[in-house]
């Protein structure tokens, strides 16, 4: 498994990623995401990769259900990962294509990227 969900505080989820990320565990976190959207929340996401080794090749990311559904229930977005990882995050993540913010933030700067993703 490539992600964990560190938690969530208030509309704020605080999420994981390692390893290389699958479309199951993508569809795992879209699935906790619309339980919070179902309630009636907008939500924010506080996105940490660490150890992290990008997208698993092969089929299954063309699903844009969630995003279409959902995509403009979602905030703002805090990246934090190496600086290598920010246009390859950028581009997954759809920043440009949606209402979202979306921002990347640097391994040193987590407590940065929460302060943001909270504002």
């Amino acid at each position: 498994m490539a992600y964990e969900i560190l938690g969530t505080e208030n509309n704020v989820i605080g999420v994981r990623i390692s390893d290389r990320m699958r479309p199951s565990d993508l569809a795992a976190l879209q699935a906790g995401a619309a339980e919070l959207i179902a309630r009636g929340q907008k939500i924010r996401l506080l996105v940490r990769l660490e150890n992290f080794l990008g997208w698993e090749r092969g089929k299954g990311w063309e699903d844009v259900g969630f995003l279409m559904e959902h995509g403009n229930d979602i905030e703002r977005m805090a990246i934090v990962g190496e600086e290598c990882w920010e246009e390859d995050a950028f581009l997954f993540v759809g920043k440009g294509f949606r209402a979202t913010e979306i921002e990347f933030f640097g391994p040193g700067s987590l407590a940065e990227a929460e302060d943001w993703v909270r504002r």
